[in-house]
Order: C-alpha cells, then sequence, then structure tokens
C-alpha cells in the first residue's frame, strides 16, 4: 500500500470505533520503511482513542519541531485538546461555581460532559441562553473564564463580542471582531465578524468620538489644575473646534470662564444672570475663534 492509502485505511478503521487496527496498520508500515509526519500524527489519534494519552502526547511533542506547518499546528492543537480533557473534572467545579457566583442555573452543561469538545460546545449554548434571557454580563464571564481556560473555539470570543455589544461595549466588541475577521480559521467565523463590524459602523465611530470627547474632558480639568484656568480654557477652546456641538465641552468651557471673570472682574457680581450667560457666550466665540486662527497660524 503507498502511503496516502494507508493513512486513509488508518482514518477509516479509526472512524470505524477499530484504533487497535488503524495503530496496527500505522506501526506495520512503519517497519516497512514509510516515514512521514501525517503517519506519526494518526498514530498518536489512534492512540488517544485507546486512551493511552501519554503516548500520544510524545508524539505529538515531537512533531511540533517538524518543518511542515500544517503539521506543527495539528500537534499544537491536539496537545491543547488532551490538556483541556486532563482537566475536565475541575472545569465542571469550576464553571459550577462561577454559575453560582452569578446567580444563574446552569442549563446546557451538566455532569455527564466528559469530553473538551462537548464541553465547549455546551458553554457556547449556554452563552447563547444568557444572553437571549438578558444576561450578558453571564455570557461574558462564561466566555472569558472558558478562554482562560484553554478553550480554543473562535466562536467563544464572537459570543464574548456579542455579549460586549449588549452591553454598550461596542468599541471593544469591534476591536474583537475586527481580529476574528483577519485571523480566524473558519470562514464562517471571518463572515460573521465583517458582518458585525459592518453593522455596527456608525456605533462604533460614534463610541470612538465619546472617548475621545471624554479624554479632551479629562486632559482639560489635569491642565487646570497644573497649568492653571486659562491654559484650560484655550484647551477646551480648541476642543470645541474637533466637537463644535459638544455641550460638555461648552459647559466646562463656560464654568471655567466664569470662574475667571469672577476673580479678575470686580464688577461681575453685579451683573444678571441673564448678561453674565450673554457675555460668557460672547468670550466661548472669542476664545474658539482664538483657537481657530492659532490653529491657521501655525498650519
Amino acid at each position: 500500500m503507498s502511503l496516502h492509502e494507508v493513512l486513509e485505511e488508518a482514518i477509516r478503521l479509526r472512524d470505524d470505533g477499530r484504533p487497535d487496527l488503524s495503530l496496527a496498520l500505522l506501526n506495520q508500515a512503519e517497519a516497512e520503511g514509510h516515514r512521514d509526519g501525517w503517519l506519526t500524527d494518526n498514530r498518536a489519534r489512534a492512540l488517544v482513542q485507546l486512551q493511552r494519552h501519554e503516548e500520544a502526547k510524545r508524539l505529538w511533542r515531537d512533531l511540533k519541531s517538524s518543518e511542515d506547518q500544517a503539521l506543527r499546528a495539528a500537534a499544537v492543537q491536539n496537545l491543547q485538546v488532551l490538556a483541556l480533557e486532563a482537566g475536565m473534572s475541575g472545569f465542571h467545579i469550576e464553571v459550577q461555581a462561577l454559575a453560582r457566583e452569578l446567580s444563574w442555573e446552569l442549563e446546557r452543561i451538566r455532569p455527564e460532559l466528559i469530553h473538551a469538545s462537548e464541553f465547549e460546545f455546551a458553554l457556547l449554548e449556554e452563552a447563547l441562553l444568557t444572553r437571549e434571557r438578558g444576561a450578558p454580563a453571564t455570557t461574558l464571564a462564561l466566555m472569558e473564564w472558558a478562554i482562560a481556560a484553554g478553550f480554543q473555539s473562535p466562536w467563544l470570543e464572537d459570543n464574548r463580542a456579542r455579549a460586549l455589544v449588549a452591553m454598550d461595549r461596542v468599541l471593544e466588541a469591534c476591536g474583537i471582531w475586527r481580529v476574528l475577521a483577519k485571523t480566524a480559521a473558519l470562514e464562517e467565523v471571518r463572515t460573521a465578524a465583517a458582518q458585525m463590524l459592518k453593522t455596527l459602523q456608525r456605533e462604533e465611530q460614534k463610541q470612538a468620538a465619546q472617548l475621545k470627547e471624554q479624554a479632551l474632558l479629562e486632559q482639560g480639568q489635569e491642565v487646570a489644575i497644573n497649568q492653571g484656568p486659562q491654559a484650560a480654557i484655550a484647551h477646551l477652546a480648541q476642543g470645541l473646534l474637533l466637537f463644535p456641538d459638544s455641550s460638555r465641552i461648552e459647559r466646562d468651557l463656560i464654568d471655567l470662564l466664569r470662574q475667571l471673570r469672577a476673580e479678575q472682574d470686580q464688577h461681575w457680581m453685579e451683573l444678571t444672570p441673564w448678561m453674565q450667560d450673554q457675555e460668557l457666550l460672547v468670550e466661548v466665540f472669542e476664545q474658539v475663534l482664538l483657537a481657530s486662527e492659532g490653529q491657521l497660524s501655525s498650519g
């Protein structure tokens, strides 16, 4: 038999529930002089089905130094799966504790789940349930636990992103989907990520602008403390050039101008509140005009 025929037959025997015959065939092929990394990989897979995990680990560890990138990737992935399988009993305990902490009764994750693949699938089902029932924080906690525990499905990250959207944390969610759209091995995941990025494009831009606006306001407070109100006024006036519709920046700017006038103008308090407001609005306009002229001259 050719090497290709040996591998096909070995896989068929393993899929038919005869890993012993699969392993015997692969051992025979190796004894007859066949040398190939995929032969070793399939021997390890048969050994796993025979519950001879330590022998399988040794073979996959050797394959981690293979020149074949696909073979190296398969070896790493299968070693990760074995590590997950070894930790299953502990995973059940940890998830049950997490669910109690979140006041969530697990419905899909049951004690009879003994394999990592079925446990991971149950985690994804549980994530869908929690999100549908209005508990995105629970979804997020479950997905973050699963990723930290070593589970690899990209759908875990996708569900994590969907939970973040439900919690109005769109920027973080889009960051996750942007990575998935570029790096996920599954085409379905890449497609889903690209679609969500397209759907949330405007909301992402809106939240990004809000974040930038908040940073500018916080910087204004720091400038006021460290450099004084006049420097902070100039900073906020420049901010209004960037965010001309920002009532928050305008409010902080007016507060600083009011403070400065009260300190410098002894007649300020003699004005009626309406007159004070009118003068402050004029000063806001003047400060923004100065900032605009400054940008033009520096440009």
